[in-house]
Formats: structure tokens, C-alpha cells, sequence
């Protein structure tokens, strides 16, 4: 827009009546403009650089996968190893999304955490409540199965509400650990200041819509990495079938299946790769999973979220951890995180450096100042230029005078 507008001036200018030699020199002066112009273009950010996928580095070469090869709208992949999160890929990883029943990994997490801070057992008793169940049916929420009155050991609540993804099982944990579940989201939102979730906020315990219910592929694989941390919660996403003990509601208990096998089966995709995980699905999120998956004792991690058809969350998923195990030349290969700097073999008497991964802030800004400077030193050239050209044509015009007289 800025260069229209100046290369419209000039043209108004060159069509006033000047001295012969005007219109010359003012046409050379836009020749000799137009390409440091054209040089200065890579100041302004590109609309779809958000649209970007970036990917870290194994053994010094990068993580090989392409945008084309995913179904789903946003993805963050991470490996967690020795106490330490480095990503692997990042795909509009921090763009806030609707995340649905993903929203249930943070109810496990803050409800585990609740039980064993009041020193509760996994197989002490909870009773649902009408409460737990008000609305859910009209809503068409997914269910576990318990009932109204059903006395629940909190082990099988769990199950209920990774599994079958229950909403009722998710409001009972959060009224039973919390004392009620307005009370239990206050804690929810308080575990993601914790763990540094910049784009999450919960307004439920189930994912169910609603507008303050919210997060992004990289806080939810950083809240997933925490609550794997519990061996518990983690054996339990990775369970695919699970019956629960006999209730006052139920004399065979309940049968469940996981709902990643569910979607497994009904899109024809063999899920066997994917360790365990938790499944969400709105019509305003998309299809969306949480992941994980152990290779040679380091945790990966990956989240997508948007996908739009059935079954294309967990192609994504299966497409991203094949390529993983293919590019993976030992179980032991170094991994460079995106951001995170690359030691380089220094050879004796050379200086010392290192390099980077994309995403680096030290190279953004060099890059940025690189730019600056270019389009600084393009800007004194041009001046330089147009202050030549007066001068120049000053002189002409002044021998021009002489020559009439």
C-alpha cells in the first residue's frame, strides 16, 4: 500500500509541466528505488507464517514431516526425558481452540491430586448424585453408565471418565474431591497456572461447550506430560477394555471400552501404535486426542486438535508416531527440541559457537536486526541518490541558463 501510494505521487509530480530534464531524472530515481523496495518486502511478516509447521532436529537432521500429512488444524508434539520437555513439532500450537473431552485429562489430573492430598484410597466409596447427571442427556454428553444413587469406588470412576469419556463420571470426581464443582473448576484453573498453561482456561469439568472453556495443542500436551507422571492415571488411558466391580446399580458392573479403540475401529485405522490418550469431540472443536507413546525409555507426547472428519485425529496420530519410530535411528538418538541450541564440534583454535533450532529467539532477532538494517542502508542509498540527481539536475538547468543567455 505504501509503495502504491509513493509511486502514485511521483506520477502526479511527472505530469506538472517541469524542466525537460525533470521528468528524467525522477524516472531514473524510481528505477533505482524500485529494488531496494523489493528488498525491503521481508520486514513484514507473512500472513501465514501462524500456518508454519516447524520441527526439531534428531541427530542433528530435522524431524522429516509435512504439513500435507495432516488432517487435523493444530498439532504439538513433545518428548519428555530426564525431567525435561523439548518439542518436536510444532503446528499452530498455541492457538486457542476449543478442546472438548480433551478438558478431561485436567479433571484426572486435579482430582488424583485432591484424593491423595486428603489421604483417600483409589478404592474408598463416592456416591452420584442427580446433580452429577442434571442436563447431561438433553445435552446428548457422553456417558460411563453410572446411575443416580450408585455407590462408585473412585478407581472406577476414573475409568469412567478416560475411557468412556463420562460427563457424569467427571462432575461426580470433581463435587466428591472438591466439595463442589464450582469449587473443583477454581482448582482446575489454579493446576494450569502451575504448569504454565498460557492459553488454557476451564469453565467445566467435562469439556462440554462453553465459550470460557479453552486451550491449545501445546497446553495440552504439557498438561497430558503431568498427569502421565502418575502411574495410575497413565495405566489407566492406556487400557482399552475395562469392566468395573459390582455396584448397588449394577450387579456385573460396567463394560468399557476405550473411546480411541472406538474410533480406531470405525474409521478401519489399527491403533496399537498409540500407547494410550484421551479423545474429545465438538461440533465447535473438531476431533481432537491427546497421545502418548513410550520409545526407548522417553516419553513423546502429541496433541491435535480440529480434525474434521471421523477417525482423522487418530490417522494424524498414527501417521505422526510411524514417521517418529522411521527417523529414529537408535532408541537413544539425540533430540534437539525447537528453540533449543545445537553444540557444534569446535575444531582447535576455531572460536566458539553454536547453532540454532527455528523458533530460537536469539536468531529471530538477529534476523531481525539483519532486516532492519538492510532496509536502513536501502533508505541512505536512496536518499544519497535522490540528493545526487539535484544536485546534478541543479547543474543542468543552471548550464541551460547560461546557454540562453
Amino acid at each position: 500500500m505504501r509503495y502504491t501510494l509513493t509511486i502514485e505521487l511521483m506520477t502526479k509530480t511527472i505530469q506538472k509541466p517541469r524542466h525537460p530534464y525533470f521528468n528524467r531524472v525522477i524516472l531514473l530515481a524510481l528505477v533505482l528505488a524500485l529494488p531496494f523496495l523489493v528488498l525491503a518486502q521481508p520486514v513484514v511478516i507473512a500472513d501465514d507464517a501462524h500456518d508454519q509447521l516447524v520441527t526439531g532436529l534428531i541427530e542433528g537432521e530435522h524431524f522429516e514431516f509435512d504439513r500435507s500429512q495432516l488432517y487435523s488444524r493444530t498439532a504439538c508434539l513433545a518428548v519428555y526425558n530426564e525431567g525435561r520437555q523439548s518439542d518436536l513439532l510444532h503446528f499452530r500450537e498455541d492457538e486457542v481452540v476449543y478442546i472438548a473431552s480433551l478438558t478431561k485429562i485436567m479433571t484426572a489430573l486435579v482430582a488424583y491430586d485432591l484424593l491423595m492430598e486428603t489421604g483417600r484410597s483409589l478404592d474408598d466409596l463416592a456416591t452420584v448424585r442427580p446433580s452429577d447427571l442434571a442436563g447431561l442427556a438433553e445435552l446428548n454428553a457422553s456417558m460411563a453408565g453410572f446411575q443416580s444413587g450408585e455407590t462408585v469406588p473412585f478407581r472406577d470412576l476414573f475409568y469412567g471418565l478416560l475411557l468412556s469419556s463420562g460427563c457424569e463420571a467427571a462432575n461426580t470426581l470433581g463435587r466428591e474431591t472438591a466439595g463442589s464443582v464450582t469449587a473443583f473448576i477454581e482448582k482446575m484453573n489454579e493446576k494450569a497456572r502451575d504448569l504454565g498453561l498460557k492459553h488454557s482456561q476451564f469453565a467445566n469439568t467435562s469439556g462440554l461447550f462453553d465459550v470460557n472453556n479453552y486451550s491449545s495443542a501445546q497446553d495440552v500436551t504439557t498438561l497430558l506430560l503431568a498427569a502421565s507422571e502418575h502411574d495410575f492415571l497413565k495405566d489407566v488411558m492406556k487400557t482399552r477394555y475395562y469392566t468395573s466391580k459390582a455396584t448397588n446399580k449394577h450387579e456385573s458392573g460396567l463394560t468399557m471400552v476405550h473411546t480411541l479403540s472406538l474410533y480406531g475401529a470405525e474409521a478401519d485405522i489399527d491403533t496399537k501404535i498409540i500407547d494410550g490418550g484421551k479423545t474429545g469431540q465438538l461440533k465447535e472443536s473438531g476431533y481432537c486426542l491427546s497421545s502418548f507413546k513410550t520409545v526407548g525409555g522417553r516419553l513423546f507426547v502429541l496433541t491435535t486438535t480440529g480434525a474434521f472428519n471421523v477417525g482423522e485425529h487418530v490417522a494424524d496420530h498414527v501417521t505422526v508416531y510411524e514417521a517418529l519410530i522411521e527417523q529414529l535411528p537408535s532408541e537413544n538418538a539425540a533430540i534437539t527440541g525447537i528453540g533449543e541450541r545445537i553444540p557444534i564440534v569446535i575444531e582447535p583454535g576455531g572460536p566458539e559457537s553454536g547453532t540454532d533450532i527455528p523458533g530460537d529467539s536469539s536468531k529471530n532477532t538477529a534476523d531481525t536486526m539483519t532486516t532492519i538494517a538492510a532496509i536502513l542502508l536501502a533508505v541512505l542509498i536512496i536518499l544519497g541518490l535522490i540528493l545526487l540527481i539535484s544536485a546534478l539536475m541543479k547543474r543542468r538547468m543552471e548550464q541551460d541558463q547560461l546557454g540562453k543567455k
